[in-house]
């Protein structure tokens, strides 16, 4: 996790005895704002937030013992007020060995499941039973690049949205068992096999694959994004004075924020060209 407080300006944070005096200097600090929920199951979970610029900060969190001794478990970084990402149905899951919460959506746009670590799973577990709305997603990068955009023409943008819209019906009737639909989509992968297979002989595979977002590593939360920058914004953490970028993401028709180390983007980072990363998701749930 360490390597990922770096996205938000904590680079020079290597050993873990570095982050831990970190922490207890930010636990210490803070310890008067400590949020503190009673699970079902009578534990004392707490958390203390620190932001550290405008939109980006770092959360601590734990269990409170019998004698009201904050126990910390771990950390992360968050992001705050970023676009909602999803309204396709969440469900939470609680981690088995330690009180972290992971969502998963089953999203038509991606055609698999996307998992991400909560960050708000307080809110989830005030109302444990209240339907999820929505879901906002954002990221935290060590290592990004940026790639230059494929040129298209607004009828090639066009066709490319239609057959978006396609399969993301193709895929909700294959879901409810419509053996047409399950053929239509083999047939449309094998095509895309087939297609990709000839024309990377010829061409550069970022000319072709315009966005990704693929499973990455063993991690369930961890992808490979592709997508098109839309936006841009620079801000300063507080503590270290490094400056963190927060790039806005349409990666599949998904919205998704990344936060990075400026240092750690390689390329300069514009509005129309494409971010490529490896990036550890997060999620807020809108209940």
């Amino acid at each position: 996790m360490q390597n990922y407080i770096r996205s938000i300006g904590f680079s020079m944070y290597k050993k873990k005895t570095e982050v831990s005096e970190l922490l207890d200097k930010i636990q210490r600090e803070n310890i008067a704002s400590a949020k503190i929920v009673v699970t079902t199951e009578k534990e004392r979970l707490w958390e203390i937030r620190k932001d550290l610029s405008p939109s980006v900060g770092l959360c601590i969190f734990g269990y409170l013992e019998n004698l009201g001794v904050f126990i910390r478990e771990g950390y992360f970084p968050y992001i705050k007020d970023t676009a909602v990402s999803s309204t396709a149905k969440c469900s939470i899951e609680r981690h088995i060995d330690s009180t972290v919460y992971s969502g998963m959506i089953d999203d038509n746009r991606l055609g698999m499941s996307l998992i991400f670590r909560l960050s708000n799973s307080f809110d989830y577990l005030d109302n444990i039973s209240t339907r999820i709305k929505s879901t906002v997603l954002y990221g935290f990068c060590a290592d990004g690049k940026i790639l230059l955009p494929i040129k298209k023409t607004l009828a090639q943008m066009e066709i490319s949205k239609q057959k978006l819209m396609n399969r993301n019906m193709l895929i909700e009737a294959a879901k409810l068992g419509d053996e047409d639909a399950i053929d239509t989509l083999s047939t449309d992968d094998l095509i895309t096999y087939t297609t990709l297979n000839t024309r990377i002989q010829n061409e550069d595979l970022y000319s072709i694959v315009d966005t990704l977002f693929m499973p990455f590593g063993m991690e369930t939360d961890m992808y490979s994004v592709i997508g098109n920058i839309l936006d841009i914004s620079q801000e300063e953490n507080s503590i270290t004075g490094e400056s963190v970028l927060l790039l806005k993401i349409e990666s599949g028709d998904i919205i998704f924020t990344v936060a990075i180390k400026k240092d750690d983007l390689q390329g300069e980072a514009r509005i129309g060209r494409r971010f490529k990363g490896n990036v550890w998701l997060h999620g807020k749930i809108n209940i």
